[in-house]
């Protein structure tokens, strides 16, 4: 199994099918540990397909749950059968993931295992309860348009971190998650 982002990317969706389930991206990765389940659906979330209707929920919902349960220590996900079901068409999956691949490219230079008790336990159960919150800051954010590429595109950050036990980037990814919160407050006029 390799660790490269952009073959992990590649084997996101079935070619074969019109449609991918979260459910087959879940049991894709489910194996690698909880910093690819992480990427992949914030990745949907700040690529084109994020801007269809509801997808943005869908995935702040499914990364919520995994970051809960990476946060309680448990070693494999469980998602909710009616999460598991939702699909996303293969082909808009396919198309974003091209767009992705020349800054995944890019990433993948930059990581390497650095601070790496940032991506050990309890830090890391921390840190994935932190990530459980920005997950669920998507939801009230799909309201407003593009507002969801900041906290998805912190979950990557952060994901890839965990992924390569680059605790740099995780930091990054958490600071960055705090903007998240300021947008959100904004967004529902706390601030």
């Amino acid at each position: 199994m390799s660790d490269s982002i952009v073959e992990l990317l590649d084997e996101m969706y079935d070619e074969e099918s019109e449609k991918t389930s979260l459910g087959e991206i879940v049991d894709r990765f489910e194996d690698r540990g909880f910093g690819p389940l992480l990427l992949v659906p914030a990745l949907i979330a700040l690529l084109p397909t994020g801007a269809i209707p509801g997808v943005p929920t869908l995935c702040g919902l499914t990364l919520f749950f995994i970051c809960i349960q990476a946060a309680l220590g448990k070693k494999s996900p469980w998602l909710p059968k009616a999460l598991k079901r939702k699909e996303v068409s293969s082909n808009k999956l396919e198309s974003a993931i091209d767009t992705a691949k020349p800054y995944a490219k890019k990433f993948e230079k930059l990581l390497k295992p650095r601070l790496t008790f940032l991506s050990d336990t309890p830090v890391k159960n921390i840190i994935a309860g932190y990530c459980a919150l920005a997950a669920l800051c998507m939801i009230p954010l799909e309201a407003l348009p593009f507002a969801v590429a900041l906290p998805a595109f912190a979950l990557c950050i952060t994901a890839l971190g965990m992924t390569n036990r680059d605790g740099v980037f995780l930091s990054i990814g958490i600071l960055m998650q705090l903007g998240t919160g300021y947008l959100v407050m904004k967004a529902l006029g706390v601030i």
